[in-house]
């Protein structure tokens, strides 16, 4: 059974060994969560060689080495030789860095799932590498049911959160108003941008001294991919 978790890699280095689209698919996921890219390969598609162009990552044209990963946070094999996937392997256990191979998931210390981005709310599926196409149909059933306004009813509550609690932890009458908020029909006003009728509601629920038209205001100039 595999413990689920979301790492904070933001300025963390990733070594990917390989250079093919396996590793460009890789590596273009660890970018987009702010890591430190290197990718060792003698080779590489054009997405990796326009990336590397870029100064997006750095790219070590050569074999993989045992020193490669010494100061790795994390290493992806994705290379087409069996042997060079065995060396990353036995090497990442003697460093204890975490290792995902893409030849032998059931050999990884982790896997990388699916996922779900709406603003900051994510959502992950993950079949333990048995069957990706699996996740991939799961997915895309998740993506037709939780729509951007998702992102922004999360936006909202953290913005009333942090207007309710100064500090600590929440009391349970906190907790028992988030709750009861989450009961009105405020998605759908978010989703039908019905500005005037979420206001209404916000201010029925919330402590008189919560400026609700600024709550809008400030959901209304959130980012577009935010926005339903």
């Amino acid at each position: 059974m595999l413990y689920p978790v979301n790492l904070d890699i933001s300025n963390r280095l990733c070594l990917v060994v390989g250079g093919g689209a396996v590793a460009a698919r890789k590596i273009e996921s660890l970018l987009r969560s702010g890591a430190i890219v290197r990718v060792v390969s003698p080779e590489a598609c054009g997405k990796i060689r326009g990336l590397a162009v870029q100064g997006l990552i750095e790219w070590q044209v050569r074999k993989y080495k045992h020193k490669d990963m010494q100061e790795a946070f994390l290493v992806f094999a994705a290379t087409d030789s069996d042997d060079v996937q065995k060396q990353i392997a036995e090497q990442a256990v003697k460093y204890g860095v975490l290792l995902n191979s893409a030849s032998k998931p059931e050999g990884s210390d982790f896997h990388v799932p699916a996922k779900i981005s709406r603003g900051n709310l994510l959502l992950t599926i993950s079949t333990g590498g048995s069957s990706p196409a699996l996740s991939t149909l799961i997915k895309k059933k998740l993506g037709t049911e939780f729509g951007s306004e998702y992102g922004t009813l999360l936006e909202l509550m953290a913005q009333i959160r942090k207007e309710i609690i100064s500090d600590g932890e929440p009391s349970d009458q906190n907790r028992l108003l988030f709750h009861e908020i989450l009961q009105l029909p405020i998605l759908a006003c978010i989703q039908e941008r019905r500005w005037h009728d979420l206001r209404n509601h916000l201010a029925r629920a919330l402590p008189t001294e919560i400026d609700c038209d600024l709550l809008i205001s400030r959901l209304k100039t959130e980012p577009a991919d935010h926005l339903p």
